[in-house]
């Protein structure tokens, strides 16, 4: 049956891969106490920086073509993400902010009559 031929392969492939691994790390010396140490220091270390890649790497990569952007350009690229907005309107010196806080209050003084 050609389904358990590619299951036969696959597992001979992992377990060649497993080999390898095991040779190229010299994990093959270490008792299996070690061994699982070992690996799961190994898994840890990979979580967190496919971890760290996958929550940072988006903002980073955007921001560094927003610098790229404005040194091309001479003017900042259209922000889109709500978190990219507020850093923006700090980084402006909080001119956004300002004038935010003025209009809301240019409306409240004339909704509400003086006292």
């Amino acid at each position: 049956m050609p389904f358990l031929w590619i299951i036969a392969a696959l597992v001979r492939w992992i377990r060649l891969k497993i080999y390898q691994y095991e040779v190229t790390f010299a994990v093959y010396m270490l008792t299996p106490t070690e061994k699982f140490i070992f690996n799961s220091i190994l898994l840890t270390v990979l979580s967190l920086i496919f971890t760290g890649i996958y929550v940072y790497l988006p903002d980073h990569l955007r921001s560094i073509y927003s610098h790229l952007y404005y040194y091309y350009a001479g003017e900042r690229p259209f922000v889109t993400s709500g978190m990219a907005a507020i850093g923006t309107a700090f980084r402006d010196g909080g001119g956004v902010v300002y004038e935010t806080a003025q209009n809301t209050a240019a409306t409240a003084a004339a909704v509400v009559p003086e006292l």
